[in-house]
């Protein structure tokens, strides 16, 4: 029997009790309120309307959408409820194409029980020209071949250091995908071994890090997740966690300049180990593309470069819940 038959056969995912009539565990009354203001932290989603600068980027797809989600670890009930309702929240959007950047389940276990129902949120996504994704480093530690296979079966293209060409527009578009760098997967040049020189592209990896070895290939924009933003942000200071990042904890989230090209780190859907975010929420990126006019490279290039002016976005971030969505219907 092969993989792609053994995720149609699995079980359906079992509720927990308190779903099958059994009252739901409640913290003490006392403690109710900060029970719902940490909910909120973790599952208060935001679209982040960001234009997105690409270099060499076709006039003729300026304004073209792009949604991207990352870094789900779905473990639990409340994970896959969350990748719902980003599910939802994408398809509002009407995208063109739409990119799953890894890490969707945190080890072997969760992701053995939620791996049908992942599968089957993941099949509710409707991009008008393509679905593409690339794998985590939990992702490679839990199980590649069945998750690929799960991804594939969603309808998403899974591109393991591999690119694919798209025509919107009568225009042409590459889209690269890099395997995981912290489990040794990635090879940006066999991932670029069919990109011209003139093409334009859109580059999927998963660490931000992978830049420091696909500067040289000149991408047209990159798109990461990984790091969860930081988990903690401070206002004009970022996170005060350690960076786990050798390019800079400046990218540990949102629009960033290197060198000749932008990374944009999404900050994601889940949590791992500590289940906090603190000024993070969770988030769904809606890209507009625009081309990107000044494409300087820094005078003196290094290993860790700071980035210029960030790209201002266009609008503050709304909150994106299910109680949102059913107000609007």
């Amino acid at each position: 029997m092969s993989t792609a038959e053994l995720i149609d056969d699995l079980r359906p995912h079992q509720p927990p009790l308190h779903a099958v009539g059994h009252a739901k565990s409640k913290p003490p009354l006392a403690l109710r309120p900060l029970h719902r203001m940490w909910r909120r932290t973790i599952d208060a989603i935001q679209v982040s309307e960001v234009d997105l600068p690409v270099r060499g980027l076709p006039s003729a797809l300026r304004g073209v959408v792009a949604c991207q989600i990352s870094d789900f670890h779905v473990d639990r009930d409340e994970d896959l409820e969350r990748l719902a309702a980003a599910v939802e929240a994408i398809n509002r959007q009407n995208p063109d194409l739409i990119f799953l950047t890894g890490d969707y389940f945190s080890g072997p276990d969760t992701m053995h029980r939620y791996l049908g129902p992942f599968r089957d949120a993941l099949k509710n996504l409707r991009p008008r020209a393509g679905l593409f994704a690339i794998l985590g480093n939990h992702d490679h530690w839990s199980s590649a071949e069945r998750i690929t296979d799960a991804l594939k079966r969603a309808g998403a293209d899974v591109l393991a250091n591999d690119s694919r060409r798209l025509l919107l527009r009568n225009e042409k578009l590459v889209v690269v995908g890099i395997d995981d760098l912290w489990s040794r997967r990635a090879e940006p040049a066999r991932a670029f071994g069919d990109v011209k020189r003139d093409d334009c592209t859109i580059v999927l990896a998963h660490n931000p890090d992978t830049a420091l070895y696909t500067r040289h290939l000149k991408p047209g924009v990159m798109l990461s997740g990984h790091t969860h933003g930081g988990v903690v942000r401070i206002p004009f200071y970022g996170s005060p966690l350690k960076s786990i990042l050798r390019i800079g904890k400046e990218f540990y989230s949102g629009l960033n300049r290197y060198e000749d090209f932008y990374i944009y780190t999404n900050r994601g859907l889940g949590t791992f180990w500590l289940r906090i975010r603190i000024n993070c929420p969770p988030e769904v990126s809606r890209f507009s593309l625009t081309p990107l006019i000044d494409a300087v490279p820094a005078e003196k290039p290094t290993a860790k470069l700071h980035p210029l002016k960030r790209i201002r976005r266009r609008r503050t971030p709304r909150p994106v819940t299910r109680r949102t969505h059913l107000k609007q219907h």
